[in-house]
């Protein structure tokens, strides 16, 4: 019994010593002093040639045990094998999720590696240790921040127009842990241009932020989002900013809009891509806003004219959706559909919109002046902001730009929305054209206001005129283009006021471009002879491939000339009369042209006039005289001889 109790003690531990070598412990390296965070991110940094004093923020989650998952909010990474460390590496701090980062597990006991890479952060954040570095110091110890109310000036609201301005200001936030300050500074910032500047309305400015008016922490710094975005003691945060807000907004717009009011989004904190063009934007609690379903929400609001900024990565996915008819529209982005957007240097503000809001309030966030007003007509463009916001940008991102109808956006502000001119009248003007022929079109329109008015003509083939004028309310504008390729095109004509107000468009005058030809040889078809001093009636016809109306110009042969005759409808007889007032033989020519001013070749007829009409007697009279001229004097007489 002894012998048999020995053999299964000794089997006992061997089973229990292969349990042990088979996992990440062992009965010495238990023995091991447990790791210091910094001493962790410090091996995992060397290893990985990273220098802690860099831009980037390092966080520890420990202790991590065997079946542990390491989850990113968009996937799971990793099954850990045995207890151990996961470090979470944020590469670019200062770009707006989602970008690239790095996850390293590290085997406690084996020191071995193990290195994934992905595009969000963790689904549990909240159990990651920050390491104290200079950076990540910095980036926590950083404070929202209102910016100083701009000097008013003098309102530029000088007509007597409508003020149905609408904002709705959005900030998702993804989550307390990626809900960083510049955000709220970004709205804040937004805001305070929007009341200050531009005199929009509180009520008017619909604020969806983070975890709305909840009290609890929400931001990155430990800190609460102040729902005073401007410092006047009311609350300007409304909703937080979930899916189910954003459509309960967007459908109230839709239901009391009744089509005269302007509408501006501005948007910022993440986004996300879902493939191609196929973008989102990050709401609170790690919901999403498509781009598909945020074009029906805007698409259902019958503003009169729509103003989108967006500033989160991958934004520029939103402009394919919603710069699209009927407009009028104008959208820029901080960065295309498939790349981040970025902060600030300083991280109090994100870089586009940071310049864009400069630009439309006339200073930036630290009360430097800014001058985006590049005509100097006292107006800050949708066009004239992306412009200066674009040149101004350094951060590694591309803002984009769309309006629809193209070049609105040179015309449309933040400002008022006056009473717009009228329909202009449908373009008059020709309906067959030549190629690289310049033709003339003109069109008028009133103003309610008696203001002055300019007129953009849309040639239809991807150009339009310069914005022609200003002409007075009633005055008619011209404008002059020719095409380059053949086609039938559909000339329309717009209007503005002096405020930027534009009028719908107008019907369009429908025009071919040929490279035409002319009218076949017309047919010509009268008496052969006659009688000088007395008419006669020719028949005149053609044709005209074209189907246009037809010119006829007739050569009579006798240094007088019909003149253009006409129109006339192609393959339709005319009737025209000539008296010849001398005998001889006559070649009538006539040639067609058409309505674009292509001739023909002659068609002809010969006539000819003989000498007077005489009896027979008379002739038989004059015979006799001839052959016998001494006689017959009297027959002399009545002959005239």
């Amino acid at each position: 019994m002894k012998n048999k109790r020995k053999t299964i003690t000794i089997q006992a531990y061997i089973v229990v010593a292969v349990l042990l070598a088979a996992t990440c412990s062992t009965l010495i390296a238990a023995t091991k002093p447990k790791k210091t965070h910094d001493e962790v991110a410090s091996y995992i940094l060397n290893h990985l040639s990273l220098k802690e004093d860099e831009t980037l923020l390092y966080y520890i989650w420990e202790p991590v045990y065997e079946g542990d998952k390491i989850l990113t909010t968009k996937e799971t990474l990793y099954d850990v094998p045995c207890q151990g460390y996961v470090m979470y590496i944020d590469l670019y701090p200062l770009a707006n999720l989602f970008h690239a980062v790095r996850y390293v597990f590290l085997a406690e006991h084996s020191n071995e590696l193990f290195v994934f890479d992905a595009e969000s952060p963790p689904l549990n954040f909240n159990d990651y240790h920050c390491i104290d570095t200079v950076f990540s110091k910095f980036f926590y110890s950083l404070e929202n921040r209102r910016v100083s109310l701009p000097n008013k000036t003098d309102s530029v609201m000088r007509t007597n127009g409508r003020d149905s301005r609408w904002a709705v200001l959005m900030n998702g936030g993804y989550d307390q842990y990626n809900n960083h300050v510049r955000y709220w500074n970004d709205l804040s910032n937004i805001y305070i241009a929007l009341t200050t500047v531009y005199e929009f309305v509180d009520e008017n400015i619909i604020v969806l932020c983070s975890d709305g008016l909840n009290p609890a922490p929400d931001q990155s710094n430990g800190q609460n989002s102040h729902p005073d975005l401007d410092g006047d003691g009311d609350n300007d945060i409304m909703y937080a900013c979930t899916l189910t807000n954003v459509d309960m907004v967007f459908a109230s717009l839709a239901q009391n809009f009744s089509g005269n009011e302007k509408l501006f989004v501005f948007t910022t904190d993440h986004g996300s891509s879902s493939g191609g063009w196929n973008t989102v934007q990050n709401l609170w609690n790690h919901e999403t806003l498509t781009d598909a379903h945020f074009a029906s929400l805007l698409e259902a609001v019958p503003a009169f004219e729509k103003i989108c900024t967006f500033e989160p990565c991958y934004s520029g996915g939103f402009l394919d959706d919603v710069v699209v008819p009927p407009g009028p529209i104008v959208a820029s982005s901080a960065c295309r559909h498939d790349e981040p957007s970025w902060a600030m240097s300083g991280l109090m503000y994100d870089e586009y919109v940071f310049h864009w809001t400069a630009a439309v309030k006339g200073q930036d966030a630290y009360g430097n002046p800014v001058d985006a007003d590049i005509n100097q007509d006292g107006f800050i463009t949708m066009d004239e902001a992306y412009i200066y916001a674009e040149a101004q940008d350094v951060q590694s991102e591309n803002p984009q730009y769309g309006d629809y109808p193209q070049g609105i956006g040179s015309i449309i502000s933040l400002w008022v929305t006056s009473d717009p001119p009228a329909k202009p009248s449908r373009p008059a003007g020709p309906v067959f054209g030549i190629w690289y022929v310049e033709y003339t079109f003109i069109s008028s329109t009133t103003e309610p206001d008696n203001e002055q008015i300019y007129y953009q003509f849309d040639w239809n083939d991807g150009n339009t005129s310069d914005w022609l004028g200003p002409y007075s309310s009633g005055q008619i504008a011209s404008g002059s283009y020719s095409w380059k390729e053949l086609g039938t095109y559909n000339v329309t004509v717009i209007a503005k006021d002096i405020w930027g107000a534009t009028s719908a468009r107008s019907d369009p005058l429908t025009i071919t471009i040929t490279d035409n030809t002319p009218p076949d040889i017309p047919q010509i078809t009268g008496p052969s002879e006659g009688k000088p001093g007395k008419p006669y009636l020719f028949n005149i016809v053609t044709s005209d491939a074209q189907d246009q109306e037809i010119y006829y110009f007739i050569d009579w042969d006798d240094a007088t000339n019909s003149g253009w005759l006409g129109p006339y409808v192609s393959n339709t007889q005319i009737h025209v009369t000539h008296t010849w007032g001398e005998k001889g033989s006559y070649i009538v020519k006539v040639k067609a042209k058409d309505s674009l001013g292509s001739e023909s070749d002659w068609g002809n007829l010969t006539i000819v006039m003989p000498m007077e009409y005489r009896s027979p007697i008379i002739v038989f009279l004059q015979h006799l005289f001839e052959k016998f001229p001494r006689l017959f004097p009297l027959i002399r007489n009545i002959l005239g001889y």
